[in-house]
């Protein structure tokens, strides 16, 4: 078990080195630096949190639902208007993209089966079904 949990490491620390992660950290720190963009969506998860709780609770308002819902919308609209914000979605969805392939191919060879459910269709970046 011992070599399982040092191989995963090995693939964690392989992933801080990766371009796709790099460029995922460079967005984050560039966005946070950017007052606007750190604000809209520190405000964003403000709102996504109050909704979160007002659904867990016992009788919900279904006005401040809307409200918290119409308010999440709003800036949603306006983070993809901050071009740090755009970036850092588009370097986020990379780096998930790299661990899906990793995903793909861990269970390629745990089961010999490839989901091509997730399968994008360009090979470029894939070494899942080679």
């Amino acid at each position: 078990m011992d070599m399982v949990f040092q191989k995963t490491r090995e693939l964690g620390e392989a992933l801080l080195q990766s371009e796709a992660y790099l460029n995922m950290k460079a967005a984050e720190d560039k966005a946070m630096a950017n007052a606007d963009a750190a604000q809209t969506m520190a405000d964003f998860i403000e709102k996504r949190g109050a909704l979160h709780e007002l659904m867990h609770s016992d009788n919900p308002d279904p006005v401040a639902m809307k409200r918290l819902s119409d308010e999440m919308d709003a800036l949603q609209d306006r983070m993809q208007m901050i071009d740090d914000v755009v970036a850092l979605t588009d370097a986020r969805n990379a780096f998930n993209s790299l661990i899906g392939q990793i995903n793909q191919v861990l269970q390629f060879i745990v089961t010999g089966r490839m989901d091509e459910a997730g399968c994008e269709g360009d090979c470029s970046s894939c070494s899942g079904c080679h």
